[in-house]
């Protein structure tokens, strides 16, 4: 069985749909989102706001667009480095040295599963993956400092700052990520403030990002149109917005405009300009039951995603903690309810389809 910090990373990861991604790199995407979720509750405490916490969950999960399979059991683990193998030691540092990076890991676990075999530091700073019974390596994945890389890996440091010009930022990055499998190498770049870049070492180009931006360095016709949505929702004239973010999505870039304070949000595709979420806690629409989950939102829906939910039907209620409404052909719009008691709107996502 999953443990309970398992099983929450799984509930976070539902929504997102099977990438057809190994069993070992979904467990090495599984340990950085834990990662994360250690740092997401050092800043819940400093921060104060649950909901800037679920952001960055909700950040975490899309970076790494993973389902999380059913959790098998190890068949064997090792707690300490003396009790491993030794020729898993040698073949996990050797293939750390093959893609440059010159430095000594203690390794001290080591687990065996039907499907893969796993070997990794305590802080997880260097986790390889190996085919069952074999030392042949089928990934690697290395934390290190930036001064730690190689000569070579420099033009790549080089290509992440430039993505940060963009939105008038110049940043030195400290530490890095390089993951390697048979597909690809990518070298991930991370900011204190949850802010990193990623880049595929074979054709140097960022592959995935989340950057922020000052509110006012975004194109107007992105802030118009998430004001435009929040105001349909909450009834305000007046909805600023203090942060700013333009992040890779399943589909396409997405911006994210949002105003910590007020705790309200908008996402919108940088290319289709389609709303993909509005997220804001408002009395103005309140669903007393399953049945008037499609006919509240009727012309919430109507205004801000421009969709029809004629022939919707909706599934889910208050123990779910929203509803669900789908039509045959159409996308699917999730409906989040704030306090289950009241049954408020606190906000709603379209999953349109490609």
């Amino acid at each position: 069985m999953p443990s309970q910090d398992e099983q929450k990373i799984w509930e976070d990861l539902r929504s997102f749909p099977d990438q057809n991604l190994s069993w070992e790199r979904k467990q090495v995407m599984l340990e950085n989102i834990r990662e994360e979720r250690r740092k997401i509750s050092k800043q819940q405490k400093r921060k104060k706001y649950v909901w800037v916490a679920n952001g960055l969950v909700a950040c975490a999960a899309v970076f790494f667009v993973i389902w999380m399979k059913p959790f098998s059991t190890p068949v064997e683990t090792s707690a300490s480095q003396a009790s491993i193998d030794q020729n898993y030691v040698a073949a996990a540092q050797k293939a750390i040295q093959s893609v440059g990076i010159n430095k000594e890991f203690h390794f001290d676990e080591f687990e065996k599963e039907t499907e893969y075999f796993i070997i990794r530091t305590e802080n997880r700073e260097a986790i390889v993956t190996f085919k069952p019974n074999t030392t042949e390596v089928r990934t690697v994945s290395v934390e290190c400092a930036v001064n730690e890389l190689p000569p070579s890996y420099q033009k790549y440091v080089g290509t992440a700052q430039e993505a940060f010009k963009e939105a008038n930022q110049q940043v030195i990055f400290q530490r890095a990520h390089l993951f390697k499998d048979d597909e690809k190498t990518t070298l991930s770049f991370y900011l204190d403030d949850g802010q990193y870049v990623s880049v595929d070492l074979k054709i140097n180009k960022v592959s995935e990002f989340s950057i922020d931006y000052k509110p006012d360095d975004v194109d107007k016709k992105y802030v118009y149109q998430a004001q435009k949505a929040l105001m349909v929702m909450s009834g305000k004239n007046s909805v600023p917005f203090t942060d700013a973010n333009k992040a890779t999505g399943k589909e396409e870039e997405v911006w994210t405009l949002k105003n910590e304070t007020e705790k309200y949000s908008v996402k919108i595709g940088a290319q289709s300009s389609r709303v993909y979420s509005v997220s804001h806690v408002t009395d103005r629409y309140k669903i007393k039951s399953k049945e008037e989950a499609i006919s509240v939102t009727k012309p919430l829906i109507a205004s801000i995603f421009g969709i029809d939910t004629a022939g919707y039907k909706a599934d889910g209620g208050r123990d779910w903690g929203g509803y669900v409404l789908t039509s045959e052909g159409k996308p699917n719009i999730r409906v989040h309810i704030h306090r289950l008691d009241i049954g408020d709107i606190s906000g709603i996502r379209v999953e349109w389809e490609k």
